[in-house]
């Protein structure tokens, strides 16, 4: 009669415990897990702030000295965020360089994104980028017209 008391004491448990097969859905850090449900070689990978153990770890893939996952910023050498290539282009970093990868033309500091690589500017991309000094003209670009340009003379004077 014994055994079956310790075997129903057993199953009964008490409070939260961890399953027989770690999960990575089960709010709890087991397996390989490094923390709640994240990191390790089978979970997703955890969001800044979480423990990790290497960068692989993290989404921003930057676990850092004190074992915590840093957040992505522009200047970590790494692609991560919402980077279009490593620390440039998307919403939060600055434009891309020419021959980097971009989504769409704002990634780029030349304003033009062709096969998902930022190109370099040229008189006839339809932006006033590079040396120009209105769209697609002046500067090595052929002169602009009379009409786009003020001439060099011109004065705000009554």
């Amino acid at each position: 009669m014994r055994w079956l008391l310790a075997v129903a004491l057993l199953f009964a448990g008490c409070g939260k415990k961890a399953p027989v097969f770690p999960t990575c859905g089960d709010d709890v850090v087991n397996g390989e897990e490094t923390d709640v449900d994240c990191g390790g070689r089978i979970c997703t990978s955890c969001n800044s702030g979480k423990h990790c153990l290497v960068d692989k770890d993290c989404r921003s893939k930057l676990c850092n000295s004190d074992g915590v996952c840093s957040a992505p910023s522009c200047s970590d050498g790494i692609l991560n965020g919402s980077e279009s290539d490593i620390d440039c282009g998307g919403p939060d970093c600055a434009p891309c360089d020419d021959a980097h990868i971009c989504a769409g033309d704002n990634d780029c500091r030349s304003h033009v994104c062709t096969g998902a690589t930022c190109q370099a500017p040229s008189c006839s991309d339809g932006f006033k980028n590079g040396d120009e000094v209105a769209i697609d003209c002046g500067g090595s670009c052929p002169p602009c017209d009379a009409a786009v340009t003020p001439p060099s003379d011109f004065s705000m004077s009554d």
